[in-house]
């Protein structure tokens, strides 16, 4: 039987434990995600796909592929951190690829040298990515993670739409399309291509990027090219259309391009030649990859600063997923 004192004594060492095993969960919780950051860079010659942390450090070479004159386009990583997907031309037009972060098990989703621009579904069980019709639009087309099975085209081959990126509970998919004879607008849709409707009006020539984690905001670039009503630059709206803000505006004759959000939802990355001055009307300057947080405040420069990447425009297209 315990006396009063070793009941007291007993109780506090149940308490003092409590009170660890309840710090210890807060702390866990109140941990940022911090992720990785896939991109792309040419400085062993090539264009070879690499992973980072968000500040710079441990760059890590992922593939050893063939030189090509056609840059890899947009990789992403799967839900869970463990896979590539990307699109490659070995000089017979793109097909998608995946591949282990540790640059193991290479294979081929598709081979039909016109399918680009891919995106990983929630549930990391299907691609979608832009396809090429057969009047040479882009549809937005999924196909099994393995490139298994039957494709679905899920829009028109009447006018180019690309870059598809599902919503978080897979129930949706945002999208650029030049649907309506627009330059480029964002639209929404269910998953299976039905409910198509415009977000953006056709002033911003507007191109998504991301959605939030929270499956709350879309992130945006507008035509870079083009010289729309709105300024360009990167935007932010609510899922729904609503609440169009622009996050970050480009200088004069410069390109803020693929933003992406970081697997907390609290920070952004993008592509600027921000810094370049060797630039015109015409032309791009030397890309850098920054990160900003997703307000828009504390824009840092993530390359330079860690002394990793040559300063002549060669580490881009970055996308911000999941740590494996």
């Amino acid at each position: 039987m315990l006396t009063s004192e070793k009941f007291r004594n007993h109780l506090g060492y149940v308490l003092a434990m409590v009170m660890i095993l309840l710090a210890a969960v807060t702390a866990a919780a109140a941990a940022p995600i911090h992720g990785r950051i896939v991109f792309v860079s040419d400085r062993t010659g090539s264009y070879q796909i690499y992973t980072m942390n968000p500040d710079g450090s441990e760059q890590v070479q992922v593939t050893n592929l063939a030189p090509t004159s056609v840059d890899l386009l947009a990789p992403s990583l799967s839900p869970n951190g463990q896979q590539i997907v990307f699109d490659y031309d070995s000089g017979d037009g793109p097909d998608i690829y995946a591949i282990n972060v540790d640059g193991s098990d290479l294979r081929q989703i598709t081979s039909d040298h016109g399918s680009l621009l891919p995106r990983w579904s929630p549930d990391g069980r299907r691609i979608i990515f832009t396809g090429t019709s057969k009047l040479g639009t882009g549809v937005l087309t999924t196909i099994a993670a393995d490139g298994s099975g039957r494709r679905r085209v899920l829009t028109t081959d009447l006018w180019d739409s690309f870059e598809g990126i599902y919503t978080p509970d897979g129930k949706h998919i945002v999208f650029a399309s030049q649907m309506g004879g627009l330059i480029s607008a964002v639209w929404i849709m269910d998953a299976d291509g039905s409910h198509q409707r415009r977000l953006t009006s056709a002033a911003l020539i507007g191109f998504a990027w991301s959605v939030s984690p929270d499956g709350k905001h879309i992130l945006l670039q507008s035509h870079q090219n083009s010289p729309p009503a709105l300024d360009n630059g990167i935007f932010v709206m609510n899922l729904d259309g609503s609440g169009l803000k622009q996050l970050v505006k480009q200088k004069q004759f410069h390109h803020d391009l693929y933003p992406s959000y970081s697997p907390a939802g609290t920070e952004i990355v993008f592509l600027s030649d921000r810094l370049s001055s060797d630039i015109g009307a015409d032309t791009y300057g030397t890309f850098d990859v920054f990160t900003i947080d997703a307000d828009g405040a504390n824009l840092t420069d993530v390359l330079p600063a860690a002394g990793q990447c040559p300063n002549d425009g060669n580490c881009v297209t970055p996308f911000w997923g999941t740590a494996p």
